[in-house]
């Protein structure tokens, strides 16, 4: 079966995780992947090619670069494919146009966030191209409900074409990567008896930073030796550093921009943190839970499908720097750490192993390339 992803970039973010997870994860020879980007970040390229991916650049220097559609459409009518699995609004827009022009069997989607956090225009695009599709994923309920107003979690069957598949990690692979790595590598000087945060994200407007600045603040009052790392990239990396200056909080607070590996900062950290205000289902909640940390984050769609209230961390309004503080203060006592993180790592153990995704994208994949999809 051959299996042709479409994504906008390779960014070591979540949609592109995804992928280079569902390819380095399929253990049937009989299934080969090529994955297509069509601009911009390519820091995941040389490991799809390793995980045993082709790797096509489509080159455009801007969305809708005329020549990258052009080279986007040649493309799809030189190669034949079993399944196109286009990620993210303006891959699915031209995915699906490309497919309908070349030689394709089938066509599926998946939606990777509410449609409220995608652009206007490539939210009209996409919904436009949606009848294109042979099979609609979600990543979690929450982003399928947002869609349809109902949700239907993946059975070998489709709901009116639809589906929910969870977005998963490797979780044994990602807690031994946590447990070698050294926080000392970082050269980061923290007390001994110091209470460390972490938010790992993007730094656009959807992960809602600056929220987590302000609560920063209050905790800070409270415990004056609190450490916040926020680990990312992206278009609001400055405003976020001077959101912290403004607030004084230099000694408290370090936004690091992109790093070579997060395994060490994960191991560093006593509680993942996260002031989203749209999310899909986030797989750096994931991650924090398979390296056993407690989670203090927003209560919001994808988000509460992941993290259980009192169970495995905490769920506060989004927007609301008070109560994402009082949260983040909670878990000052010891013992209510070790009791969600526990139940953290259980529950990613349980519902969210990168083992489950692979499956069920296999056999969404086979019962379309067989004409056996119920959509």
């Amino acid at each position: 079966m051959e299996v042709c992803y479409l994504i906008n970039q390779l960014a070591p973010g979540g949609a592109p995780t995804l992928l280079l997870d569902l390819v380095r994860r399929t253990d049937d020879p009989a299934v080969s992947y090529t994955v297509c980007f069509i601009e911009g970040d390519d820091s995941l390229v040389e490991d799809l090619r390793e995980a045993g991916a082709e790797v096509v650049d489509f080159g455009a220097s801007f969305k809708f670069d005329p020549r990258a559609l052009v080279r986007t459409v040649c493309f799809f009518r030189r190669h034949e494919f079993d399944v196109l699995h286009a990620h993210l609004p303006y891959s699915q827009t031209l995915g699906r146009i490309s497919a309908l022009l070349g030689t394709v069997d089938a066509v599926v989607s998946t939606q990777h966030n509410v449609p409220e956090n995608y652009h206007p225009i490539t939210r009209v695009l996409e919904r436009a191209t949606r009848p294109l599709d042979d099979a609609t994923v979600a990543v979690s309920t929450g982003v399928e409900r947002a869609f349809r107003g109902a949700a239907h979690r993946y059975d070998g069957t489709l709901d009116d074409g639809w589906c929910t598949i969870y977005n998963g990690v490797d979780v044994g692979e990602f807690e031994v990567a946590v447990e070698a790595a050294d926080p000392g590598s970082l050269d980061i000087a923290v007390d001994d008896d110091a209470l460390v945060y972490l938010n790992v994200s993007r730094y656009v407007p959807a992960k809602d930073q600056g929220t987590l600045v302000d609560a920063m603040a209050t905790v800070v009052d409270r415990e004056p030796a609190a450490r916040l790392f926020i680990v990312g990239w992206g278009p609001k990396g400055h405003s976020l550093r001077e959101r912290v200056r403004q607030r004084g909080l230099d000694d408290a607070v370090t936004v690091t921009g992109r790093v070579p590996s997060v395994h060490p900062y994960y191991a560093l950290a006593d509680v993942f943190v996260s002031s989203s205000v749209f999310e899909g289902l986030p797989i750096a909640h994931l991650e924090a839970m398979a390296a056993g940390l407690p989670v203090v984050a927003t209560d919001i769609p994808g988000v509460d499908e992941v993290v259980v209230d009192g169970e495995t961390g905490r769920l506060v309004p989004p927007e609301s720097p008070d109560a994402l503080a009082s949260a983040m203060c909670e878990l000052t006592d010891v013992n209510r750490r070790t009791d969600f993180s526990r139940a953290s790592r259980q529950r990613v153990s349980e519902e969210f192993d990168i083992a489950s995704t692979v499956e069920a994208h296999r056999r969404l994949y086979e019962s379309l390339s067989t004409g056996g999809g119920d959509g």
